[in-house]
C-alpha cells in the first residue's frame, strides 16, 4: 500500500504552487525565529555601547531572508510561466502535424480511385506476362479510445512510413479508415514479401517504443492468388476491415 497518494498530472501546476508557498512560509518563519532569538543578542546593550558589528550582521541577515524568499519565488514563477509557454508549444506543434497528416492523407487516392486503376494494372500486367502485388496493410489501434487529433497523426505517420518503403513506381492508397493499399507492378510474390518486410519495419519504427499502434501486412499476388481483376479486387476487399465502428473518428479525414 502507497504511503503517498497517486498525483493527477493534470493537478501539478496546483500542487507546485502549494510547495512553493509552503516554503516561502518556511523560510520565513526560521528566519523570523532565528532573528528573534538574536535580536536580544544584538540590541541589548547592558550599559555599554551598541555593537555596531552584530547590527550590521543581524539587519543584513534579515534582508538575505528577505532577498532570498523573493529569489525563491520569483524562480518559481518563472519556471511556471516557461512550462505554460511550453504547453503552448507542444499543443501548437501537435495541431501542425495534424493538420499536415490530415491533408497528406486527403491527397492520397482512396478506395474508387484503386477500382479504377485496378483492372488498367491487370490488363497491362497480362499483356506484358507479368505478375503484380498488392500489400493491404490494416492498422489496429490500442483498446483504449485515442481523440481525432492523436488518430489522424498515427495514420500520417503510418502512411508516410509505407510510402518511404516502396518503389517509385508503387502506388499507395486508402481502402477504409484504418486500412492501406499498395500497388506493386510487375512484382512476384515473393519479392512483395519482401517489400512487405520492408514496410513493417518503417511501420515498427512509426508506432515507436510507446507501440502506438500495431499493423497486419497481406500480400495478395496475380496469379498466385488470382487469376482475373474481379478476383484481385475481391482478395483485397476480403482484407479490409468491414467493421469500422471503432475507428469513425478519422473516416472524415480519409474520404
Amino acid at each position: 500500500m502507497s504511503v503517498v497518494p497517486k498525483a493527477d498530472p493534470s493537478d501539478l501546476e496546483r500542487r507546485e504552487l502549494h510547495v512553493t508557498v509552503f516554503a516561502c512560509l518556511a523560510l520565513v518563519l526560521m528566519a523570523g525565529g532565528c532573528a528573534l532569538l538574536m535580536y536580544p543578542v544584538v540590541f541589548s546593550h547592558e550599559g555599554g555601547p551598541p555593537n555596531r558589528s552584530l547590527q550590521t550582521a543581524f539587519f543584513g541577515f534579515c534582508a538575505l531572508c528577505v532577498l532570498l524568499t523573493a529569489y525563491l519565488w520569483n524562480n518559481q514563477a518563472t519556471i511556471r510561466r516557461l512550462r505554460r509557454q511550453m504547453d503552448v508549444d507542444r499543443k501548437q506543434s501537435t495541431e501542425a502535424r495534424r493538420q499536415a497528416s490530415e491533408e497528406l492523407l486527403k491527397s492520397i487516392p482512396n478506395l474508387s480511385s484503386f477500382q479504377d486503376r485496378l483492372p488498367m494494372e491487370y490488363r497491362r500486367t497480362t499483356a506484358t506476362e507479368q505478375q503484380l502485388s498488392i500489400l493491404v496493410v490494416v492498422l489496429q489501434f490500442p483498446a483504449e479510445g485515442l481523440s481525432a487529433a492523436v488518430r489522424v497523426s498515427v495514420l500520417g505517420d503510418a502512411a508516410k512510413a509505407i510510402s518511404r518503403k516502396l518503389r517509385d513506381q508503387d502506388s499507395i492508397y486508402v481502402l477504409g479508415p484504418t486500412c492501406f493499399g499498395a500497388v506493386l507492378p510487375g512484382v512476384e510474390a515473393s519479392e512483395a514479401r519482401r517489400i512487405a518486410s520492408r514496410v513493417a519495419e518503417g511501420l515498427g519504427d512509426a508506432a515507436g517504443v510507446s507501440a502506438r499502434f500495431a499493423y497486419k501486412i497481406d500480400v495478395v499476388n496475380y496469379p498466385q492468388h488470382a487469376s482475373s481483376a474481379h478476383e484481385l479486387h475481391e482478395a483485397v476487399c476480403a482484407l479490409i476491415p468491414s467493421d469500422n465502428s471503432k475507428h469513425e473518428l478519422a473516416a472524415e479525414a480519409l474520404t
